[in-house]
């Protein structure tokens, strides 16, 4: 039995810009989870930019896990995907993982847009294309647009009352994944994420700064990775990804960084070290 879990991460690598697999890598190891990298794509920055380098992967995907068919992997952390040719070759992997291990949980964060718009690199045949991957996970992390997206639903902002969140997600399960986190739901002075299992929505928050960081739904859903890996509930890691986030967004806030930097976690990566076996944050 593997005391170090071991999780495969499937998204790009920006060069700049801290997200994707720059911003997973870190947080996983020092919340003790073997992070194994699959980029997607290389850019030289990330897509916020207003100039990067894209490389498409797709075709270096296939032989890469064929090259992990002696693996098994306790979690699978999707993210950025980038072709609609990427979508069943990761389907594909899923389906060999959960032979080889049945106890093996998908995770996935569907990077497609924010503040009501796709990215630049999504077309609507890859939105399609990563609704129907959405069946295969266990856990789902979509923004309000990306929950939208999935759904079909009207965006109309990132202010949610709970019982639209809640129906948001409800809507979300109908696609068939096991559990729905949405994220950065505005209220007021506070931006919390809603957790839809079971049949039962729990919601937790934290204050809210005004200034918009990029990455922030790949540090969440990296941090949320670990913790799940590490064994703890999905309410409990989601309250620890979202209060990890927040004390690191005001941190980034105060230092006067660039929004499109993203936020500066590394300073406070030691403090993840406390969110393992039950312990509190910080200690």
């Amino acid at each position: 039995m593997r005391t170090v879990p071991r999780v495969a991460c499937i998204n790009d690598l920006s060069g700049f810009g801290r997200c994707s697999l720059t911003t997973a890598l870190p947080v996983l190891s020092v919340m003790g989870v073997q992070a194994c990298p699959a980029p997607t794509a290389v850019l030289s920055k990330h897509t916020g930019f207003p100039q990067y380098t894209f490389t498409d992967l797709t075709d270096t995907l296939t032989d890469y896990f064929e090259s992990w068919s002696d693996l098994d992997f306790d979690w699978i952390y999707a993210g950025f995907l980038g072709s609609l040719g990427q979508i069943g070759i990761v389907r594909r992997f899923f389906e060999m993982q959960k032979r080889k291990n049945p106890a093996c949980k998908i995770l996935l964060d569907p990077v497609m847009g924010d503040e009501g718009r796709r990215y630049s690199t999504y077309t609507l045949e890859l939105c399609d294309a990563v609704r129907e991957l959405v069946s295969e996970a266990d856990v789902i992390t979509p923004n309000i647009t990306e929950a939208c997206l999935l759904t079909g639903t009207e965006y109309r902002g990132e202010c949610l009352h709970l019982h639209e969140a809640e129906q948001l997600a409800e809507a979300l399960m109908q696609l068939g994944c096991g559990a729905a986190v949405i994220t950065g739901i505005v209220q007021e002075n506070q931006i919390g994420n809603l957790t839809y299992l079971d049949g039962k929505a729990s919601y937790s928050a934290v204050h809210r700064t005004e200034c918009l960081f990029s990455g922030t739904g790949d540090l969440f859903a990296s941090v949320l990775c670990g913790a799940l890996a590490r064994g703890k509930s999905l309410p409990d890691a989601v309250a620890s990804a979202g209060a990890f986030l927040s004390e690191v967004t005001q941190d980034t806030l105060r230092q006067n960084t660039p929004a499109a930097e993203g936020v500066l976690f590394e300073p406070l990566l030691y403090r993840l070290g406390g969110i393992l076996d039950g312990e509190e944050q910080g200690k």
